[in-house]
């Protein structure tokens, strides 16, 4: 079986790659990848070949998908690494374009991740409402589709309470990206915790999110590949427990056994952000209306803990991952 992962140079593309490369399945491991991508990591990998594709260059799939059983879409230029990212050109029209080549290819299952609803908030945030448009159209396309809403990543949004600590280890950074305003407001934060004792949050930080590890996203994937359980299905996805902000905060102060304050912005001010950033820099206008979407909404997956054991996937509690990062040498 021909597996395609389009995305692969991100942290999650990365990370099926590399369980899959290491699994003792009798699968062929494709990574897809645009021209300008950084794939000295995946080339370290043991049984994965390449195929060059680019979402904003249609006349790449053909030769992309030539042979392919599988494809696993795992890409989003929310945070944008090269120039021309866009939401709508890229997240949007180039992905429904992707599932029109891909059926044309004869592709017999289409996995896609995609984020879990904002409930209120879809609206109001560019990125949701392009993954809306992309499940809708797979959904349409007569594919053995596989939807994955997983909630915010442990890996990404843990580090922006002020820590370098969830990026410990990872063979692919996901926080550090070609994205200066991205890059600029991490580094402005990135010791908060450590040096300042300061936990950053938005508003009171009592809305709770079922945190879940860039590892058992892709375990999901992996679990979906072939599986008549996935078939047709849009799985919601998360950790063990929803936790709150500050939950999470004491989670931090129990592995540094120290008091940590609390730092708080006003959720008007990351909602003011969020409409005006857009005007010059709709990128990072996205990345401020998921801030704010995040900061006042519960993602808490339905049947968590049921959608885990069918698929046989063991959840990692935010705890568990802080305290094996923490263990790793900075």
């Amino acid at each position: 079986m021909n597996i395609l992962i389009v995305g692969s140079t991100g942290q999650l593309g990365y990370t099926i790659v590399r369980k899959l490369s290491k699994s003792k399945s009798s699968h062929s491991i494709f990574a897809g990848h645009r021209e300008k991508s950084n794939t000295k990591p995946l080339e370290k990998l043991p049984n994965v070949d390449f195929r060059l594709l680019d979402l904003l260059d249609h006349k790449t799939f053909r030769a992309a998908l030539k042979g392919m059983d599988i494809l696993i879409c795992t890409a989003t230029t929310a945070t944008p690494t090269q120039k021309g990212d866009d939401l709508k050109r890229t997240d949007e029209e180039g992905i429904k374009a992707l599932i029109d080549a891909s059926k044309e290819a004869g592709v017999k299952q289409f996995i896609y991740v995609s984020a879990l609803p904002f409930s209120q908030f879809e609206e109001t945030v560019p990125l949701s409402r392009a993954k809306r448009q992309v499940e809708n159209h797979l959904k349409a396309s007569g594919l053995t589709y596989t939807i994955l809403q997983p909630t915010a990543f442990m890996e990404v949004y843990l580090a922006f309470f002020g820590t370098t600590l969830p990026l410990r280890g990872t063979e692919v950074n996901t926080v550090s990206r070609p994205f200066k305003f991205s890059n600029n407001f991490f580094a402005g934060i990135k010791n908060d915790i450590e040096q300042k004792g300061t936990f950053n949050i938005i508003g009171k930080g009592d809305r709770k999110n079922a945190f879940i590890s860039v590892e058992n996203v892709a375990d999901f994937c992996i679990a979906s590949i072939g599986n008549p359980k996935a078939f047709d299905r849009t799985l919601e996805i998360g950790g063990p427990e929803g936790l709150s902000p500050l939950e999470v905060k004491g989670i931090f102060e129990k592995l540094y056994n120290k008091p940590i304050k609390v730092k708080s912005t006003p959720p008007f001010v990351i909602r003011m952000m969020s409409k005006i950033l857009p005007l010059f820099n709709p990128a990072a206008g996205n990345i401020m209306a998921l801030n704010y979407a995040v900061a006042n909404n519960d993602a808490l997956p339905k049947a968590m803990q049921q959608t885990a054991e069918e698929f046989g996937v063991i959840l990692i509690h935010p705890e568990e991952f802080l305290r094996k990062k923490f263990e790793i040498r900075s």
